[in-house]
C-alpha cells in the first residue's frame, strides 16, 4: 500500500496534515526528520563512525555479561521461545526471536548491570538492540546498521535536550528516560531506510509508544527489575519502524505540540523545539556519550574512581579502614545511601556498596553483584563505616551537568587521612577511555561465557564492521552454541 502523502511537499500551501503540520513550532522536528531520512553512511564523519563501533562493542559485552546474572537468567527464561526461522539474535545465547522481542530482550539485558554508556540516560540500551534487530531482520548491511546507531543518538539526545525539565520537575518525575523509545525508532528506521513521510510516522509511533518513565529505586526495596524500562522502549522503537515501513501513519505532530505534546506527556515542564534541529550535521551527539568504567549508576562513577585511586596509591588494606567519607550531590546523598544487604540490583545504586567494592579493590564486572559478595559479613561491616555528606561543589556540578564532581576521604585506624577528588570519571567524553580500555572491558564481560573464546574475533569484526558484507557475519558469531 502506498503512502497517501507525497514525498515532495509545500508546507505553506498544503492543508494541515498530521505528518506535515504548518505551525512554526513543528519546523524543527520536521528538520530533524528530514535530516534522518537523508542521512547516509558516507555523510558521517569517520570519528563518529568509530565511536559507533565502540558503543556497539561495549553494549554487546554488557548484554553477554548480563546473561550470566540472576536477573538475566530470569529474563531469558521468560522469553525462551527457541529458535525462530530467520529470528534475530540475543548475543551470548542460542535464542532467535522476532525483531521486536529480540530488541526488548537485548535492551533489557543491556541495562541489567548498569554498565552501558550514558548520556542523560543510556542511549545504547535502546539504540543498539533496535538497530541490530532491524539489520538482522532485513539482512541489512553493516553500513546501514552504523547509520542507524548514529541516527538513534541524534534523534534521542536532541529530543532529550528539547524536553529537558526543570530541577523541580526532575525531582518529581524521571522524564530524562522517556526519549529512549524515539531513539530506538530513529535507529530502526535509519537501518531500514524510507521516505521522509515514513520517518515522520516512525518518530510519531515511537513517541506515542513511550513508556511511563520509571525511577529505579524510589518505589521501595528491592529495586524493581524493570529499571528504566529500556527493553520495552527498544521494542516500541522497532515496532514503530515496522509500522512506518507499511505506511501506517504515526502521530508525528505530537513530538512538538506545545499544548498536549510529548514534553507534557512525559512530565516535563519545559519544551524548546529549537534543540531538535540545533546544528544538525555539525554537532554529532554520539561524540558526547560517556562509557562506564564501573558497573554502577553513573552518578557514582567518580566516587568509585576516587576511592580506587586512594586505595591503590596509598596501598590501604581493608583492616586499616576506620571510616570512608563521601562528599556528593544531594541526589546521591538522599537517594543512593543504602546500607542494608543489597538485592540483585540495589548494589548498583548504593553508594555504600560500590564504595566498598572500590575500597576492597575488587575488579569491575558482574562479580561485584555475586551472592557471595552481597551477603559477605566483611562487606556489610565495611558498608557501615561509609557516610555521605552534601558537597556544594558536587551539588552545583550535578545541576549544571558539565562535571561529575565527588570528593572522598579514608580515615585509617592509625589516625591517617587520605583523600581525593574526581571531576570527570574514566569514560567521560572529557576523560575518555582508550580503544584498548573498551576492548579490555568487553573481553572481561565475556569472561566465563560461551563467547569467551570468540572475544578477539568479535572485537576484530566489530571494529571493522563496515568492511563486512552483511551484519550476519557479526550476528552469527554472537550466537552461543552450547557444548554437550
Amino acid at each position: 500500500m502506498s503512502s497517501t502523502v507525497t514525498t515532495k511537499h509545500d508546507v505553506s500551501s498544503r492543508p494541515e496534515h498530521i505528518l506535515f503540520p504548518k505551525s512554526s513550532v513543528h519546523k524543527h522536528a520536521g528538520a530533524l526528520a528530514g535530516f534522518l531520512a537523508k542521512l547516509n553512511y558516507d555523510d558521517i564523519p569517520a570519528d563518529v563512525l568509530h565511536i559507533a563501533k565502540l558503543i556497539t562493542l561495549d553494549t554487546v559485552g554488557c548484554i553477554v555479561a548480563a546473561t550470566q546474572t540472576a536477573l538475566g537468567e530470569k529474563i531469558l527464561a521468560a522469553y525462551d521461545m527457541g529458535r525462530q526461522p530467520n529470528g534475530c539474535s540475543v548475543p551470548g545465547t542460542e535464542l532467535q526471536l522476532a525483531p521486536s522481542l529480540a530488541a526488548k530482550v537485548n535492551g533489557w539485558l543491556s541495562d541489567v548491570l548498569d554498565y552501558e554508556d550514558t548520556a542523560s540516560g543510556h542511549p545504547s540500551a535502546t539504540v543498539i538492540p533496535a538497530a541490530l534487530a532491524m539489520a538482522e531482520h532485513l539482512e541489512g548491511t553493516p553500513k546501514q546498521f552504523l547509520t542507524g546507531v548514529v541516527a538513534g543518538y541524534e534523534a534521542g539526545l536532541r529530543l532529550q535536550d528539547a524536553t529537558r525539565a526543570s530541577p523541580e520537575a526532575l525531582r518529581r518525575f524521571a522524564s530524562y528516560h522517556a526519549w529512549h523509545g524515539v531513539a530506538a525508532g530513529a535507529a530502526a528506521m535509519a537501518v531500514s531506510g524510507g521516505s521522509e513521510e515514513q520517518f515522520r510516522s516512525a518518530l510519531g509511533h515511537a513517541a506515542a509508544n513511550t513508556n511511563i518513565p520509571l525511577w529505579y529505586v524510589e518505589y521501595g526495596r528491592p529495586a524493581h527489575a524493570l529499571k528504566a524500562n529500556y527493553g520495552q522502549m527498544a521494542l516500541a522503537g522497532v515496532d514503530a519502524a515496522i509500522c512506518a515501513r507499511q505506511d501506517i501513519i504515526g502521530p508525528f505532530a505530537m513530538l512538538s505540540d506545545a499544548e498536549r505534546g510529548f514534553a507534557l506527556i512525559i512530565g516535563s515542564d519545559r519544551f524548546d523545539a529549537t534543540q531538535l534541529s540545533h546544528k544538525l550535521n555539525d554537532i554529532w551527539r554520539v561524540r558526547q556519550t560517556c562509557f562506564k568504567g564501573y558497573p554502577a549508576c553513573y552518578l557514582l562513577q567518580s566516587i568509585i574512581h576516587a576511592l580506587s585511586n586512594v586505595v591503590r596509591t596509598n596501598d590501604i588494606r581493608q583492616e586499616q579502614i576506620d571510616r570512608i567519607l563521601i562528599g556528593c550531590s544531594k541526589k546521591v546523598h538522599d537517594w543512593f545511601s543504602y546500607k542494608e544487604t543489597p538485592g540483585d540490583l540495589d548494589g548498583q545504586f548504593s553508594v555504600e556498596y560500590v564504595s566498598v567494592m572500590a575500597a576492597l579493590g575488587i575488579p569491575a564486572g558482574r562479580e561485584w553483584y555475586s551472592t557471595s559478595l552481597r551477603e559477605s559479613a566483611d562487606v556489610s561491616c565495611l558498608m557501615s563505616r561509609v557516610s555521605t555528606e552534601i558537597d556544594p561543589v558536587a551539588e552545583e556540578s550535578y545541576w549544571k551537568g558539565d562535571r561529575l564532581f565527588s570528593s572522598v576521604k579514608i580515615l585509617t585506624t592509625e589516625g591517617q587521612s587520605f583523600g581525593a577528588t574526581v571531576e570527570f570519571p574514566p569514560g567521560h567524553f572529557r576523560n575518555p577511555l582508550s580503544d584498548s580500555d573498551i576492548e579490555s572491558k568487553f573481553l572481561r564481560n565475556l569472561s566465563g561465557t560461551l563467547l569467551e573464546r570468540r572475544g578477539n574475533q568479535i572485537v576484530e569484526k566489530t571494529m571493522n564492521l563496515d568492511r563486512l558484507s552483511s551484519i550476519n557475519e557479526l550476528s552469527q558469531i554472537l550466537r552461543a552454541v552450547k557444548i554437550a
